[in-house]
This record gives C-alpha cells, sequence and structure tokens, in this order.
C-alpha cells in the first residue's frame, strides 16, 4: 500500500502548502449557528485572496501531533471493552481539506457542502481502515462508530476511501499505518461548535511564497473584522521538518564522528603512501632515468592506492551488509533510507574513493617532481 504525504498535491500544482490559525473577534454572536456562518465567511475570504489555490478548516494538522485516537467499531461489531478496541486517528475537516492537501481519492467521494449538521453523518475513511476492515468487499456503504460511552459519534457512513497519509511522524514505525478517518466539520454537533471551531487551523495552498501572500490573507481578513490575528504561520515543509527533530541530534552526532573517521582514514592513508614512497625513493630514481615521465610516476602510486581502497571499500561494504541486519533499530533516524539503500553505499564508497585519490596525490606529485639523480644517490 502507498503511503501519501501531506504535501504532494502543492508540489503536483508547483505550489506550497501551508497552515495558519486565524483569532476571529470575541465580539462575534456565540450561538452554533453563528459561529458557524462567521468561520464560512472567514474561509471565503481567504480563498478569494490573490494566489491562494485552495483553503479549508481542519482541527489537526498532520505531522503535528494534534489530533488523538479514538476506539471506533465498523458497522455493529462494538467490542466488549472500549480500553482493548482498535484506535483510529480522526480529523474534523472542512469538506475541501482532502482537495486542499492533495490526499488522492481512491474509492467513493469526498466530503461535500451537503454534508451538514441536518444529514446523516458520514465519513471518508483511509485506505489502511479500508484494507484493514474491507479487504474482500467495498467499504462504501459501512459504518463507523467512534468515541467513548456518551460521547461517541455514529454510526457515520464510509461514502469515500482516500490515501494514507503520514499523520504523526514520518519515522514513527509504530503509528506508520494508523487508521485514519475524515469527519465534516460542517456535521459538528452544536454543543462541540464553540469549542471545535476556533481550534481549527487554516490550511492553504497557494501558488506564491507563504512570505508574500501572508500580507494578502491578513488584509482579506480583516474585511470581515479587524480584530481578527494571524498567527503561527508554518509550512507543511516546515512541520515535516519539525517533526523530526528527535532524529536530528542522533544523525547530526553519527555525521559528525562520521567525518571525523573520513578524515582520520584520509591522514593515515596519506601517511602510509608517504611511507612507502620514502621505501621507494631509489625505484622512482630508476624509472624516472629510464624514461618514465611524472605521469607514469603518478599513475602507478595513486593506481596502486586505489586497488587497495577498492578492496578495502569491497570488504566494507559486505561488511554492512550484515551490521544492517543485527543495528536495524538505527534505521529509523534518516526517514526514506533503509539500511541497505544502494544510493548510500554507492555515495560513501565515492567518498571514500576521492579521500584516497586526494591522499595518494600528494605524496605522488612530490615524489615525481624529484630529480632521477638525487634518488639514485637517496640512502
Amino acid at each position: 500500500m502507498r503511503t501519501f504525504l501531506p504535501v504532494s498535491g502543492a508540489s503536483r500544482d508547483r505550489g506550497e502548502t501551508g497552515t495558519l490559525k486565524v483569532g476571529v473577534s470575541h465580539s462575534l454572536p456565540k450561538t452554533p449557528a453563528s459561529i458557524r456562518v462567521a468561520y464560512q465567511e472567514l474561509i471565503e475570504h481567504i480563498r478569494n485572496t490573490p494566489g491562494v489555490q485552495a483553503a479549508e478548516f481542519t482541527t489537526a494538522v498532520p505531522l503535528t501531533g494534534q489530533s488523538g485516537y479514538l476506539p471506533f467499531w465498523p458497522d455493529s461489531r462494538q467490542p466488549d471493552s472500549l480500553q482493548g478496541a482498535r484506535r483510529l486517528q480522526p480529523f474534523l475537516t472542512g469538506p475541501d481539506y482532502l482537495r486542499t492537501m492533495g490526499i488522492p481519492l481512491l474509492q467513493g467521494r469526498f466530503l461535500t457542502e451537503d454534508d451538514t449538521a441536518k444529514t446523516p453523518c458520514v465519513s471518508v475513511v483511509d485506505s489502511d481502515f479500508a484494507y484493514k476492515f474491507f479487504l474482500d468487499r467495498k467499504p462504501l456503504g459501512h459504518t463507523i462508530t467512534a468515541g467513548f460511552g456518551s460521547a461517541a459519534f455514529g454510526p457515520c457512513t464510509i461514502v469515500g476511501v482516500v490515501g494514507h497519509v503520514k499523520g504523526t511522524s514520518l519515522n514513527d514505525a509504530v503509528l506508520a499505518h494508523q487508521l485514519q478517518a475524515y469527519y465534516s466539520l460542517h456535521q459538528d454537533p452544536d454543543q462541540w461548535v464553540p469549542l471545535n471551531y476556533p481550534d481549527a487551523s487554516v490550511v492553504i495552498r497557494t501558488s506564491l511564497d507563504t512570505g508574500t501572500i501572508v500580507p494578502a490573507i491578513k488584509a482579506s481578513v480583516y474585511q470581515s473584522g479587524s480584530e481578527q490575528p494571524i498567527y503561527h504561520v508554518q509550512t507543511m515543509h516546515e512541520i515535516a521538518s519539525a517533526s523530526m527533530w528527535e532524529q536530528r541530534f542522533p544523525t547530526i552526532l553519527l555525521g559528525t564522528f562520521a567525518g571525523l573517521s573520513l578524515l582520520l582514514a584520509s591522514v593515515g592513508l596519506y601517511g602510509v603512501v608517504f611511507f612507502s614512497i620514502t621505501q621507494r625513493v631509489q625505484e622512482i630514481g630508476v624509472r624516472m632515468a629510464l624514461g618514465a615521465d611524472k605521469g607514469n610516476v603518478l599513475r602507478l602510486f595513486i593506481g596502486q592506492q586505489l586497488r587497495v581502497v577498492l578492496a578495502d571499500i569491497a570488504a566494507g561494504i559486505a561488511g554492512a551488509l550484515i551490521a544492517t541486519r543485527t543495528l536495524s533499530s538505527l534505521s529509523h533516524l534518516l526517514y526514506g533510507v533503509r539500511g541497505s539503500d544502494p544510493l548510500t553505499f554507492a555515495v560513501g564508497a565515492l567518498v571514500l574513493i576521492g579521500a584516497a585519490i586526494v591522499a595518494s596525490y600528494v605524496p605522488a606529485r612530490r615524489a615525481a617532481k624529484a630529480d632521477p639523480m638525487v634518488t639514485l644517490r637517496y640512502e
């Protein structure tokens, strides 16, 4: 099954996906109906901003840890105990959220403006959910209920299946396939509207840079009220980077030690080659006296060292492939890189070959510049 990053839709349109929050004026009426109207006007102002391709509300942005986990059951298969029930990650969003984020529709339909508090509850589930519970049949038309006790909502009819996204962390293997479900913010019960709407973030897709579009969005938002600050502006790339902060320090630490190891290896190689040359000074003199030029000497010593290095690299790759099986717990440090990633091995080998050439060239060039008569008298 394929997993989608929640920034993929923006890249297809050569735009940028980002999020922001808006503090709606406290002077607005507090009834559920008035709150719905105020936020609908707000999102329309943002959508009409030049450069904004799409915009929608969501109470949870992927990779931020805002969304919790709820027990659930499909159809009427309620578990005996909710404590041991399967969990899903719920996303309460506006109807255009999935399109804004570029999450692909696989079956059925997206949430729409027609899904309101006056219509039956509907839900869109991700591909992992559909595969887990409806492997041999279509999930459309089945129902899902989620939550605890009296706060449980549903049954909600499944009307669509979308791609699974990285909802919590890019490298969390435990939560990589956490089941996900999307519910319409327009169907939020009246008692939850004063809580969920003000807590919602705005997800935007824009063809412009975030720093350029934010002032224009502020101007649009101020049309519906001057006391409505815009804050917590982030791009999805920044959010994805921030979600990796736990892996960043050990990665930097390991990279530093790897760089020091390469430096020490290069210095050691230089010392070995230099010592080898000093032991073969008379041989160099004989070769040059018999007609060998500087290029011949350079190729001789660099070629000899490269053969040794290539043999060592081959042995090192074999050892690394064995080590990846025993050190698989470290594979989470780099997102999208497997322990036996061929590109990583190729780049590492090229770096070592380059270091070997540099370390061999300096003493070899020094030997090639020597006077043959001097080297023949060398003791």
